[in-house]
């Protein structure tokens, strides 16, 4: 059930990300309720605890965007804060460096091509949460 919500969030959020390059709050709000409330309803009781230990990756992307000044997106770091909650700590960060890495093949990519065509890409932005989407399927695959 978690997953199937988690899913749901991840499939909007990441088409606002590619869209707008920024997500609706109430996504994170209403999304994280609902996980939460679906793991009280069919996991049984809540460690707090344990909920705030499988918040840590997404609270650590929220610190690190505001002592970047915005470099890494503050909306990224509470989409795996959500994450982490419905996946479990250890899913969230294996779900993280799967999408950085095929984040980091296409902005390769992009660099390629800018190159090639002598065009900048330096300054170009690129939404992180499409990434997400094949590397979640790795993830609950396993």
């Amino acid at each position: 059930m978690k997953e199937m919500l988690f899913l749901i969030f991840l499939a909007v959020a990441a088409w606002q990300d590619m869209r707008d390059k920024e997500i609706d709050a109430w996504l994170y709000v209403v999304f994280g309720g609902l996980i939460w409330f679906g793991k009280l309803c069919f996991d049984g009781p809540v460690e707090l605890w344990r909920e705030a230990v499988n918040a840590v990756p997404g609270i650590a992307l929220v610190l690190l965007s505001r002592l970047s000044g915005g470099a890494v997106g503050e909306g990224d770091g509470w989409f795996f804060v959500v994450a982490g909650v419905a996946l479990g700590v250890w899913n969230a960060v294996a779900l993280f460096f799967i999408s950085l890495f095929l984040c980091c093949l296409w902005c390769a990519g992009m660099a390629v091509w800018g190159w090639r065509r002598r065009i900048s890409v330096r300054r170009k932005t690129v939404p992180f949460l499409p990434f997400v989407l094949p590397a979640v399927l790795w993830v609950l695959r396993g």
